[in-house]
């Protein structure tokens, strides 16, 4: 065949012209399931806690170790994975990483000591962290530029689903496996997960053509995807900056710096602010004369109100610009803390209690969506990694100035005051990053012609995208 017969394609543009097909669901449906998967094994030893202690009778501050320790495998992981998925491949991580938790949870129900059980929940937390960043780059890979952050929102809403999901099941079933069963399940889960990964997800060609793997086996996989298109005589490409270094150090490159920090800055604050409020405000409102009952009914409105806005943004992303979403909501969010300080007391409390989960845990799952609009694949991965790693950190410095917060004496309306100010701190930062993402799509827009034209013309390009 002679060269000029040879029409060179770019990926992207493949996924952007193209019909959603029943893989690219099949594909989402798969990562959507491990994305639930990995929120019911971070949440269920929080609800399985009651049942370990009382066998073992072990102290509530014995236990605080058991989530603690989650948190930071969780927090590893996520570095580690990330930097994987983007060297060697988003499909095996996503497996290995959903079968490194399957089987820590399995071996977790076998601990006879706190000290195994908690070290067990390291190594949990290491695999749920691995597999959180190469799956949704799975998923921003397969879809097309105008879905990405609507259908990685949908993704991460899994994470809350799980997550809500371990409750409801703990409740119904703890008195018939115990909480050694639960374990037992919740290692069963992403191991089924892992084969349904191995089987019917392929790994992504984008993925391929930038890590310069064979263009046949792209090809063949863009075939599997959409199986009316000929790729006979394609040679795939991807218009996109390539970037020689990996990891941090690209990230915070002169190109992506401002971004990164931006972002890591928002997602560091965001998970601050929501794991501070939602784990103080139940023992704020029992100190003010509730019941406990009373108290946790109205405290799970915060919790109810976060798994709404998911949703709701979810659906606003697919419309409007990520980042001006997300600092639309913060700065709402932070309003709407002060204002729980100046409801306290009055008829409509809850109500705000339901729109500040909606504001501040809402948006934080947009957040997670940015480095798969922002990074190229070569760094996409690694990029959601440290994000996840931001967050998680974030929520462990949260969760320790809870203590600080309840000794303090502070008036209820200056705490939210000072509640609010991570959310403004966020609001600011995505305000910023609202015109970087767009000054971002306006430099790809034109990469995209020149390299087209490059493509065409250029045959030493033609080596370099195959």
């Amino acid at each position: 065949m002679e060269d000029n017969d040879i029409v060179a394609r770019d990926v992207r543009e493949i996924f952007n012209t193209m019909p959603m097909s029943r893989k690219q669901w099949a594909v989402f449906l798969i990562c959507f399931a491990a994305t639930a998967i990995e929120g019911f094994d971070t949440i269920v030893i929080s609800f399985l806690a009651p049942a370990i202690s009382h066998q073992w009778h072990l102290s509530a501050a014995a236990l605080s170790p058991l989530v603690a320790f989650g948190l930071t495998g969780l927090l590893i992981g996520s570095i580690v994975g990330g930097m994987m998925a983007d060297r060697v491949g988003r499909r095996v991580v996503s497996i290995v990483a959903l079968a490194w938790f399957g089987v820590a949870g399995v071996m977790s129900s076998e601990a006879q000591s706190i000290v195994h059980l908690v070290g067990w929940r390291f190594i949990t937390g290491v695999g749920i962290g691995a597999a959180m960043p190469a799956t949704s780059a799975m998923v921003a890979e397969y879809v097309s530029d105008r879905s990405r952050s609507a259908m990685l929102a949908s993704t991460y809403c899994g994470f809350l689903f799980g997550a809500a999901a371990a409750g409801f099941v703990t409740s119904q079933m703890i008195g018939v496996l115990g909480w050694r069963g639960l374990l037992v399940l919740s290692g069963a889960l992403p191991l089924v997960v892992a084969a349904l990964f191995a089987w019917q997800v392929p790994e992504s060609p984008l993925y391929m053509v930038v890590a310069r793997k064979s263009n046949q086996a792209a090809k063949a996989i863009i075939e599997k995807v959409f199986p009316s298109l000929d790729c006979s005589n394609t040679r795939l490409f991807v218009a996109e900056p390539q970037e020689e270094r990996r990891g941090s150090r690209a990230l915070l490159s002169d190109r992506y710096r401002l971004g990164t920090v931006l972002t890591w800055v928002t997602e560091f604050s965001g998970y601050l602010a929501f794991f501070l409020i939602g784990s103080w405000m139940p023992t704020h409102l029992k100190q003010s004369g509730m019941s406990m009952q009373d108290a946790a009914q109205v405290s799970s409105m915060f919790q109810f109100g976060a798994l709404a806005g998911a949703v709701l943004f979810a659906i606003l992303v697919r419309r409007y610009n990520v980042a001006s979403v997300i600092a639309g909501a913060f700065g709402t969010g932070a309003l709407l803390v002060v204002a729980l300080g100046m409801s306290e007391g009055a008829s409509w409390h809850v109500i705000v209690v339901f729109l500040s989960g909606l504001a501040v845990g809402g948006p934080l799952i947009c957040v997670n969506t940015i480095p798969g609009v922002f990074y190229p694949t070569s760094l996409r991965a690694s990029g959601g990694g440290w994000n996840v790693a931001i967050g998680r950190l974030g929520s462990i410095v949260g969760s320790s100035l809870i203590g600080l917060i309840v000794i303090s004496g502070f008036p209820y309306l200056f705490t939210c005051a000072l509640l609010s100010i991570p959310l403004l701190i966020s609001c600011v930062c995505m305000t910023v990053m609202a015109r970087v993402l767009r000054e971002r799509r306006r430099l790809l827009s034109e990469f995209h012609e020149d390299a087209a034209v490059l493509e065409v013309n250029d045959p030493s390009m033609r080596g370099r995208a195959s």
